[in-house]
């Protein structure tokens, strides 16, 4: 009987597993009923389900280092495809140019020795030149004079644009008696700076309330006039 049960169970993929008593009790469940119909509990997993689902769940781990790195290197991304693109926008001209600007790399595993530098790009992590293009992409080439912050120069528009905020300029404002908002943004000479801020300061000394001529005072007659025009009506005895 019980060989019996178990292969009418498994025929009809229910569970093969306990007692004879509980594998009669799901064959009988199936008595003049539908199989679709029945509990989804009392089918046998297949071997075929179970590797199908590791399966996929390696593929969606994989997938989701994919996302992650491709996060990771949107910016390196970025700069090439805009590099691919000037690349591909130059004329004769400008490609013969850059072929006589390219930096001849030499690989040398000794690293005691001085990496070849001729154009003096700025060192990568790895201590080699970094490339020239994204030397030319991040405008390395360019410097900017701040004599705010003593005639510093900086490399680059992007480091220039990131030292208003930072400790050197601050402190060359605060050593001119201005404060260091961002009405200052991208003044670089002392002289501007005097003069904006002296602008600033005439502007906001106009908003002030002026007693002498935005006060008000009531005559005898009712009639409403300035505290300058009252003063002056009250020393000739016309009110």
């Amino acid at each position: 009987k019980a060989v019996v049960s178990t292969q009418s169970t498994g025929a009809l993929n229910l569970k093969c597993g306990g007692t004879l008593m509980e594998r009669a009790q799901r064959l009988f469940s199936t008595k003049g009923r539908d199989l679709n119909d029945l509990d989804p509990s009392v089918y046998a997993k297949s071997k075929k389900s179970m590797e199908e689902s590791v399966r996929q769940q390696e593929v969606a781990l994989l997938e989701a280092f994919v996302y992650h790195y491709t996060e990771l290197l949107s910016e390196q991304r970025a700069g090439t495809r805009e590099n691919v693109e000037r690349r591909q926008a130059r004329t004769a001209d400008e490609v013969d140019d850059d072929e006589d600007e390219d930096v001849v790399e030499e690989d040398d595993d000794d690293e005691d020795v001085v990496p070849y530098n001729p154009k003096n790009l700025p060192l990568g992590w790895d201590g080699k030149p970094i490339p020239y293009w994204l030397y030319k992409l991040h405008g390395l080439n360019l410097y900017f004079n701040c004599e705010i912050c003593g005639n510093f120069k900086y490399r680059g528009p992007k480091a220039f644009q990131r030292h208003f905020a930072e400790w050197r300029h601050a402190h060359g404002m605060r050593c001119l008696n201005i404060p260091n908002t961002a009405h200052f943004a991208n003044v670089t000479l002392i002289e501007d700076a005097r003069a904006l801020w002296e602008k600033i300061r005439a502007e906001k000394n106009k908003e002030k309330f002026q007693k002498e001529y935005e006060e008000e005072f009531e005559d005898s007659h009712g009639n409403v006039v300035s505290r300058k025009v009252f003063n002056d009506l009250k020393r000739q005895g016309l009110l």
